[in-house]
């Protein structure tokens, strides 16, 4: 997938190790991020909640009315952009599954860790 992201030429001269050692850059470059976003993200919060910020969720009409903008918005240009439509479908197909298999694997045991947290 890595190279419906960079120039396809480019990538479709490179030889095979240099593909794989860009696969594996990418990759530890990935990695690396989403690590160091999920690791400071909690002192982050803790600032923010140290200088008086007040944390409150969103009221639900307000997600719902997000959700139904963001919703016209990806119809909208799906209508006008085969590629985005792709894209999209095939994201939120993806999404679907993984939504099905988190549910029944990870969200009911990460909801009892959480409400369990104090407990350790």
């Amino acid at each position: 997938m890595l190279h419906n992201f960079i120039n396809l030429d480019r990538w479709n001269s490179l030889t095979p190790n240099y593909k794989s050692v860009l696969r594996t850059a990418s990759d530890s470059a990935h990695t690396w991020m989403q690590a160091k976003y999920d690791a400071v993200n909690p002192a982050a919060l803790r600032r923010l909640l140290a200088s008086g910020t007040k944390l409150m969720p969103f009221s639900t009409p307000v997600m719902e009315a997000c959700l139904n903008a963001a919703l016209e918005l990806y119809h909208e240009v799906s209508a006008a952009n085969p590629d985005f439509k792709k894209v999209y479908e095939s994201m939120i197909a993806f999404r679907g599954d993984q939504y099905l298999w988190w549910q029944v694997a990870e969200y009911s045991y990460d909801t009892f860790l959480i409400r369990n947290r104090t407990k350790v």
